[in-house]
């Protein structure tokens, strides 16, 4: 797809957005703020001709404080529901030469166009190409939403020397605006405009930056190669993704990329949506890609010498100010032998309004490239084609893919979110019933083998269902990185058909934002202490934990002496201090001067952005911090994994059933009960006259420590009167009659009692 370059030019000098370092000579000063007095119109019929021009009398029009809409949470004056507003200020310029740069701020719902002195200065990209006629009644092409009102900041439009000196006016000028609805059944409207100048140091005519305020510059070539994107006035949404342009400028390494360069790594169509979980509230936004043709459909690409595929992940490094935490793993997981997706640094132009730096990610999919296993077509429902390949995550409910199921061996109900699998591969939409059931039932499977007394056996446990050194590897990754969400979110594995190794293979592994000390909860910070133990502890208030079986398989000796030779291994090659300090040292080369634009582009450094621990005032210093950080990590797993004490997920020493909470309850009361070893229990309710009332648990339980409720249900599915009930705990002791192939029950070794009060 050709540029129309003038066009492009012109919007991008009108409208592009960047950061740089404020000079010392200058300073910047604000002379509009939204919320003041405008003359303001309601466009229900055309407002005059000449309504924006200098010398138009606004005296006879109503003055209200902005912004102006229909009475949401961001608006000062409330207009009766029309299609368009049109609102008009003042300002006076004293000295028209003192003017170095200006800048305009819009937050806006859903459309717009301002003008300095009757002339076009900047519109959003859904009112039309830049200078085509507005009519009063026209509509914004798509929907936009303000962002101030949500903690958001506005839009950034700047303006160049030359409007400045053809377009401003020693003396009297106007700064005019006029918002534009969606449709007419929108119930939302807003407009909320700033004006700012650059003025020389020793200056001072105006006030100062709003707190959110940073300082706009001029952005036109990098080191880095040049993504451009543009939606065509489209919001991005969280899902089904839109129709949008991409081209690509690199020029090689070592080699200078300039915006107005022409398009020369990719030039064409592309698919769009927001995607992530927490990262959805931060303001740099992170994208999944998917390159297609002219007709829609996928487009198998090579971009950046990674192998030719159509989907992509733009992840936006913002809470990681290191920039790098994610690519490092990656490329740790890689030299370790491990698939692990691809990395590549750019630069994101969007919309015509620069994004800072990006990384380009492989998504994790089914690619002979990439997760290598067999493909698995709707019409595969039975014998070895049944058996792969399949890809599931353990993640959240939400997400990229909705599809999945939980764990059967979830205690807690709906109240403890233990084992959440998503359908990765075939995807929700793709996977048929008897696939479903097949991949549910081999889950299942593996899980109730790891709940079983003989789980270690070489021949029925599980050293038979899985592939040995990938949960290595993975434990590995995860443990080095001490990743606050390891194990327990975001965590993949999949299996290929039967007949090609079938056994369940940990990973690829994927986001790594909290890893490497940059979380300050739950230990995240410390490099001391097993991400593992967290498994029934620290993670008992949350709703995301760590999936009972890793606890286990830790505790397999001859997993613990597979782990201590695979890092020794390690640690003479990809893991070697200096091997390390070299890969850091190579990306920090690499980011280079790209770095200040980001953190000009979104100012974070210096600051607490959820979930930082350590708070560097410069990029330097951040990086530091995470080479320092892994030296001292690697140090102290050097020490645990190499001494004969090493020891992880924290075991009951004694019986216990801890007190009942919270008491009196009147919705669930929450029973915990601790066990040093595997063993059969018999958790019971009673009321005070001696009699059964329900039946929690009956069964075999691992070591650890378990929680279950009670929600004042009998056995007959009855709700039970207000009142005392006993919780009984029972600890039964069993030998393996080897002649009856039965366990035969001795006698309890264990039994306690606690009592809990019903209130209605």
């Amino acid at each position: 797809m050709k540029r129309k370059k003038l066009v492009f030019l012109l919007n991008f000098f009108i409208q592009f957005f960047i950061v740089s370092e404020l000079s010392s000579q200058s300073h910047w000063e604000t002379v509009i703020y939204a919320d003041v007095n405008w003359h303001y119109f309601v466009g229900t019929t055309p407002p005059p001709a000449n309504w924006n021009d200098i010398d138009f009398d606004d005296s006879g029009w109503p003055v209200g404080q902005g912004g102006f809409g229909y009475g949401d949470e961001d608006d000062n004056t409330i207009i009766t529901n029309a299609l368009a507003v049109f609102f008009r200020v003042t300002f006076h310029v004293s000295e028209l030469n003192e003017i170095l740069n200006a800048v305009i701020h819009g937050d806006y719902d859903d459309g717009f166009v301002a003008y300095i002195n009757g002339v076009e200065i900047a519109r959003s990209t859904n009112m039309g190409p830049p200078g085509a006629s507005v009519f009063y009644n026209q509509t914004a092409s798509v929907n936009h939403e303000a962002t101030m009102y949500q903690g958001g900041i506005p839009e950034t439009f700047m303006i160049t020397n030359v409007q400045i000196d053809e377009l401003f006016l020693s003396g009297e000028n106007v700064f005019s605006v006029e918002i534009h609805n969606v449709d007419s059944t929108s119930s939302d409207m807003s407009g909320l405009f700033f004006l700012s100048f650059e003025l020389p140091e020793g200056v001072s005519h105006y006030g100062q930056p709003p707190n959110w305020f940073s300082v706009p510059t001029e952005f036109s070539y990098s080191h880095l190669p040049i993504v451009i994107v543009n939606t065509n006035g489209q919001d991005i949404p969280n899902e089904n993704k839109i129709t949008a342009h991409m081209g690509i400028i690199d020029n090689g390494p070592g080699e200078t990329n300039h915006l107005s360069d022409p398009y020369n790594h990719y030039d064409g169509f592309i698919g769009i949506e927001l995607r992530g979980s927490s990262t959805l509230w931060f303001p740099k936004k992170q994208f999944a890609v998917e390159t297609r043709d002219s007709l829609g459909e996928n487009n198998n690409v090579s971009l950046f010498g990674m192998p030719e595929e159509n989907d992509w992940i733009f992840n936006a490094p913002y809470t990681d100010k290191s920039l790098m935490r994610n690519v490092l793993i990656y490329n740790m997981a890689r030299d370790a032998g491990r698939y692990a997706s691809r990395t590549h640094y750019f630069e994101l132009v969007l919309n015509d309004n620069y994004q800072g730096i990006y990384v380009m990610l492989e998504k994790v999919k089914k690619d002979n490239n990439r997760v290598d296993i067999a493909t698995l077509n709707p019409d595969d429902v039975s014998g070895d084609d049944l058996t792969g390949g399949y890809i599931v995550k353990i993640d959240k409910w939400d997400g990229e893919n909705l599809g999945g199921w939980y764990s059967s061996l979830i205690e807690n109900d709906n109240d403890r979110k233990e084992g959440f699998y998503q359908y990765h591969y075939p995807k929700p939409d793709d996977i048929v019933p008897e696939q479903k059931e097949y991949i549910i039932n081999y889950i299942d499977n593996f899980e109730q083998v790891m709940n079983s007394e003989s789980y270690t056996n070489t021949t029925s446990g599980y050293p038979n269902i899985i592939h040995w050194d990938s949960f290595v590897d993975f434990f590995i990754m995860q443990e080095i990185t001490k990743n606050i969400d390891g194990y327990r979110l975001s965590s993949y594995f999949y299996k290929d058909k039967d007949s090609n190794d079938g056994r369940l293979v940990a990973g690829p592994i994927w986001d790594f934002n909290l890893g490497f000390g940059n979380a300050n909860y739950d230990e995240g910070w410390d490099t001391q202490g097993w991400m593992i133990d967290l498994t029934e502890h620290i993670w008992a208030e949350y709703d995301w934990y760590v999936p009972f079986w890793w606890c286990l398989i830790w505790a397999d000796e001859r997993f613990q002496s597979s782990v201590r030779k695979r890092w020794q291994e390690l640690r003479k090659s990809t893991l070697s201090d200096n091997f390390v300090n070299t890969v850091i040292d190579s990306l920090h080369d690499h980011i280079g001067v790209a770095a200040d634009r980001n953190f000009e582009r979104w100012p974070i450094l210096g600051e607490y952005v959820w979930p930082n621990y350590f708070i560097g005032e410069t990029y330097e210093e951040e990086v530091e911090y995470l080479r320092d950080w892994i030296m001292t990590r690697m140090e102290w797993m050097d020490n645990e994994l190499l001494s004969s004490h090493a020891q992880m997920c924290l075991i009951p020493e004694v019986f216990g059933l801890n007190s009942i909470y919270p008491n009196p309850f009147n919705h669930k009361a929450f029973i915990q009960y601790l066990l040093p070893i595997g063993t059969q229990v018999n958790l019971d309710i009673f009321n005070i006259k001696g009699e059964h009332v329900f039946k929690i648990y009956e069964g075999y339980n691992r070591p650890g420590v378990h929680t279950f409720n009670w929600d004042g249900i009998n056995k007959y599915g009855q709700s039970v009167t207000s009142g005392m009930y006993i919780i009984m705990l029972e600890i039964n002791n069993y030998h393996y009659n080897y002649n009856k192939q039965v366990h035969q029950k001795v006698a309890p070794i264990y039994l306690e009692t606690r009592k809990v009060i019903m209130v209605k």
